[in-house]
């Protein structure tokens, strides 16, 4: 059997064709869905034809792979927005089915895909929300999904480090948690991974290199203040920096500092 899923997230459409057990083939395209949506309270004309157009783009892969199931979920975008039911109707007129899913089923989706073992804690940086999950071989003890994303974020202060350290130290408040015990903080996602990718000065993504790379504090601190300090228009000289993620990595690199102090 070889399986199709894509995530329709907020800032990017993934696409993973899998035979149940290992990864056939890894597709992603950053579409911005959740442009705008901050203020407007809805999904832009223009977001919702360009991410349905990957999906469609998607689909057709899986069935030129011979793909037996396809599915596809929506995250925060899709869920928070007033026109999320358009959005869900205009793939169905493409034959498309979307599952749109809650923030404590999308924080159990990752934490069973990345869980190892021991106690962790498991956080996911998506564009328009922030996914935090504890748990252990046992399943998940807590999990919350926050209206905090790296699209939000920048779309209300832009890179004003104070302005979002300061939001972002009350907002993670929310999460109710300060102070639970667990071995390991596991982060992923595409602001997660590019943070690594900066680290390991990684001009292709490579999964061999990302995956279980650890990152302290620190040197998270070091490469937000470098890609805060690199003018806009030079930013795609940054190697491991992908070139429409340059706008938000500061955003979301500050906001998983919040995260990571909180849990200390």
């Amino acid at each position: 059997m070889k399986y199709a899923v894509v995530d329709i997230g907020s800032n990017s459409v993934r696409l993973l064709i899998s035979d149940g057990q290992k990864a056939l083939l890894r597709m992603l395209e950053i579409t911005r869905l959740a442009e705008g949506l901050n203020k407007s309270g809805v999904l832009s004309e223009t977001a919702m034809q360009r991410t349905a157009a990957a999906i469609i783009k998607f689909r057709d892969v899986a069935r030129a792979e011979k793909c037996d199931e396809f599915f596809a979920f929506a995250t925060e975008a899709v869920r928070s927005a007033a026109n999320g039911e358009k959005f869900v109707e205009m793939l169905k007129k493409e034959g498309i089915c979307i599952d749109v899913v809650s923030g404590e089923i999308e924080a159990k989706i990752g934490f069973s895909g990345a869980y190892t073992s021991g106690t962790i804690a498991l956080v996911d940086i998506g564009g328009a929300s922030t996914e935090l999950a504890i748990g252990d071989e046992n399943g998940i003890k807590y999990g919350k999904s926050l209206h905090v994303g790296c699209v939000r974020l920048k779309e209300s202060f832009g890179e004003d480090i104070k302005a979002l350290k300061a939001f972002g130290d009350e907002a993670v408040k929310e999460y109710g948690v300060k102070g639970v015990k667990f071995d390991k903080l596991y982060c992923i996602g595409g602001s997660a991974s590019t943070i690594a990718s900066i680290d390991a000065k990684l001009a292709t993504y490579d999964e061999k290199v990302l995956h279980h790379r650890s990152i302290s504090r620190e040197r998270i601190a070091e490469i937000i203040d470098l890609v805060r300090r690199t003018p806009m228009d030079e930013r795609d000289k940054i190697v491991g920096l992908e070139p429409k993620r340059k706008d938000i990595a500061v955003c979301s690199g500050v906001w998983l500092l919040c995260i990571m102090d909180y849990l200390g």
